[in-house]
């Protein structure tokens, strides 16, 4: 007996992973939408071993997709499943998924225990590369989320932007905007995406894709990025030592820096610093020692550096306003804001990249921005020229290796030679 419960689970397990193989549609480019494969229902699973016709008969797979307007329980109605099971899985998968909110499209298998009307397990398609998988015990139900076997194959990119980042994407595809906000963030000490960017700034790209058999499910990490801005030449590598990962220059400085070129993401600039400006909401010529980054009200704002808040509150003409004290004389002021979060008080500790505030219209203003300063020894500067100290270095003994790693990257990188976009899936050619 034990034997043949083995037998189902492991059948169920691949018949799961074929329908997430099925799933995926191989191309030269990210497909808009997965494919959807074929609803298999009551399929009798033959064991491993002859044994009697009413044994064959006993134990079933159901497998099958979420559509649209489907619940848990209607799918145990269509199958004529035991609801007793589903009250009972539930309770076990609370604390690993939430299955009152199955989405349409996931895949779903159930072994059946016909004789005694039970389910024996279950397994549900959390995503591409994830799957609840819940199985009977003597003391009850037990869930588990299980990660599916994933080959990272190394790919590569070459972007040349036009308008801006995400627009010169290659498609629209979920997969290529969290790339697009990846690269935003390797970058975030250096670039702008909102001011920085120029027609014809080129990227190019190493990244992990990952595969399950010949289906693609998205990318992993990116591994190395050249970043040409205005002339200007960004090149960042990913190395790891002790535990700790990080993105380093050529020259194996972290491309980290003590603040943020910005605060917000994929936005842009209605105001920048000036000595005298016109102020179209007073109608007169006064300093505006800031720069206003023009965003729907609710945009998260970041705090753009580790540090300690001295000021949140109302303040005059600021309306609802942060200020953050960091190390090396630099204060940052983020005024404006529709909310502040309860933690952020005075006194509280942020790490740099914590969301402190969102983009609002309180105060003097004509519509919804966020006014950005930066105090540098109690003086206000330029956010947008400021030079910024970098964070810590790789190690001199680690640093024979960091080269090997570059000098390997820097060769794929040199094989780029014009926008393209490569797999190197089977059968398919690649520029990387």
């Amino acid at each position: 007996m034990k034997r043949l419960l083995f037998c189902i689970i492991t059948v169920s397990i691949s018949i799961f992973l074929l329908i997430n193989l099925l799933k995926g549609n191989v191309k030269d480019k990210l497909p808009e939408k997965d494919a959807v494969p074929a609803v298999n229902t009551l399929k009798t699973i033959p064991p491993e071993e002859p044994e009697d016709p009413i044994t064959q008969e006993r134990f079933l797979t159901i497998t099958g997709i979420v559509r649209p307007r489907d619940t848990m329980e209607a799918i145990f109605d269509k199958h004529n499943l035991n609801k007793a099971d589903l009250s009972a899985i539930y309770r076990s998968s609370r604390k690993k998924y939430n299955l009152s909110r199955i989405s349409v499209g996931s895949v779903y298998a159930f072994e059946i225990d016909r004789e005694k009307n039970r389910i024996l397990s279950m397994q549900y398609g959390i995503n591409d590369l994830t799957f609840l998988n819940v199985t009977r015990k003597p003391e009850g139900f037990s869930a588990e989320n299980v990660k599916i076997p994933v080959d990272k194959r190394t790919g590569s990119l070459y972007i040349y932007i036009k308008g801006n980042l995400m627009n010169s994407m290659p498609g629209n595809h979920r997969e290529y905007r969290r790339l697009a906000h990846k690269l935003s963030e390797i970058y975030a000490w250096d670039i702008d995406f909102s001011s920085d960017i120029r027609n014809g700034d080129t990227v190019k790209i190493i990244v992990e894709e990952l595969w399950v058999g010949e289906a693609f499910k998205g990318y992993g990490n990116i591994l190395a990025a050249e970043f040409v801005n205005n002339g200007q030449v960004h090149a960042a590598y990913r190395f790891g030592y002790g535990g700790h990962t990080d993105y380093y220059d050529r020259e194996g400085k972290s491309v980290k820096k003590t603040l943020l070129r910005s605060p917000l993401k994929f936005k842009y600039i209605s105001s920048r610093f000036s000595r005298r400006r016109f102020h179209p909401k007073l109608k007169t010529y006064r300093p505006h020692l800031a720069v206003d980054y023009a965003a729907p009200t609710g945009t998260p704002v970041s705090a753009a550096g580790s540090g300690t808040v001295v000021f949140a509150g109302y303040r005059g003409q600021s309306g609802k306003m942060v200020r953050i004290r960091h190390r090396g004389g630099y204060e940052t002021y983020y005024g404006h804001l529709s909310k502040i979060p309860r933690n952020i008080r005075r006194g509280a500790r942020v790490e740099q990249g914590d969301i402190i505030g969102y983009v609002g219209s309180t105060g003097l203003v004509t519509g919804p921005h966020l006014d950005y300063r930066i105090k540098l020894n109690g003086r206000f500067v330029n956010p947008l020229k400021i030079h910024l100290p970098q964070g810590k270095s790789v190690p001199e003994n680690l640093m024979a290796e960091f080269r090997k790693t570059v000098s390997s990257l820097d060769s794929r990188l040199a094989l780029l030679k014009r926008p393209v976009i490569a797999f190197t899936g089977k059968k398919k050619k690649t520029s990387s």
